[in-house]
């Protein structure tokens, strides 16, 4: 049940406030979250809070304050992944017309959570207390986000990304398949689910990579870039399942390779082709090298990303 708070619940909100921090964002010591539990409980009473309950037990909570900005949100960990968050979230949404959040950088779960509620990042900085980067987020009730773009493993610079995702209705997405830490807001990290055996990688885990895409691959309209650099043929299985299921739009994008590229790229852009050849397969021809020998290959390559990028993004 939803309702709004009252102030003789503060204690019971604050330990879920000081556990889950403590639990979730480990990157951040625990005396921390001791340190500015005191300070951070008469901020809370400055803001307008609602709560959900079981059997009379409070087990999530929003807080929200009069300039739109969500002061925190927690969901107790036995109740997580069934939809209370997205509840508390629907029901401010309801209030405002615009919502902020700041959200540490290494919080990946939470970054993922509010970017697939429909917040974008707007800005960044450094938390002067902890010394981490922190990402300003914001959801505007006039803003629907027209679709989304899945990519892999850093193969498009995030500095590309930062300038389409600013300019368009767009939601971006990185999967990294394999173990390299990745501080970019766009990423999903699926590298424990993957093993490799005799040489070639499979899903070890179906059920949790099938989950992490079920959260991305949306309703609406859903690009998928595949490099063709690397071999992903593992993961389309699981793809094609979840775009099936959810009846998705859904639009496989590959750059057509450069004659330079040589025929291993050239194999998988065909494999690529062959395995999606239920769905739109769209290609991007920038042969920038041949028609310009002025230009490196690093700008050929730029050059056809920007180029992705402006046709899903529908910019001119």
């Amino acid at each position: 049940m939803l309702k709004q708070f009252n102030k003789k619940d503060i204690d019971t909100i604050m330990k879920i406030w000081k556990d889950n921090n403590q639990k979730f964002q480990g990157f951040i010591g625990s005396q921390y979250w001791v340190d500015n539990y005191i300070q951070t409980k008469e901020e809370f009473l400055k803001n307008k809070i609602y709560i959900y309950t079981e059997a009379d037990r409070i087990l999530a909570y929003i807080a929200v304050d009069d300039n739109d900005n969500i002061f925190d949100i927690q969901v107790k960990p036995e109740i997580q992944r069934e939809g209370i968050g997205k509840l508390l979230l629907e029901k401010v949404k309801k209030e405002h017309n615009s919502l902020f959040i700041n959200v540490f950088e290494k919080n990946f779960g939470g970054v993922l959570f509010f970017k697939t509620a429909g917040f974008k990042k707007i800005s960044e900085d450094i938390d002067k207390a902890t010394k981490e980067k922190v990402y300003r987020m914001q959801w505007s009730s006039g803003t629907t986000l027209d679709s989304t773009f899945i990519y892999f493993d850093n193969s498009i610079s995030e500095e590309l990304l930062e300038k389409y995702d600013k300019s368009s209705n767009v939601q971006f997405y990185n999967i990294s398949t394999y173990a390299k830490e990745s501080s970019s807001a766009f990423n999903i990290d699926i590298s424990k689910d993957i093993e490799k055996n005799n040489g070639r990688n499979y899903v070890s885990d179906y059920m949790n990579v099938r989950n992490k895409l079920n959260s991305i691959i949306k309703n609406d309209s859903t690009f998928i870039f595949i490099d063709c650099n690397n071999d992903y043929s593992y993961l389309f299985n699981v793809i094609k399942d979840v775009a099936k299921v959810k009846g998705t739009k859904l639009t496989i994008i590959m750059h057509k390779p450069f004659s330079v590229e040589g025929t291993k790229k050239v194999k998988i852009y065909e494999d690529v082709k062959e395995q999606f050849k239920d769905f739109e397969v769209t290609d991007v021809d920038y042969e920038a090298i041949g028609e310009n020998k002025e230009v490196t290959f690093k700008e050929a390559f730029d050059r056809r990303d920007e180029e992705m990028l402006k046709m899903v993004c529908n910019i001119k």
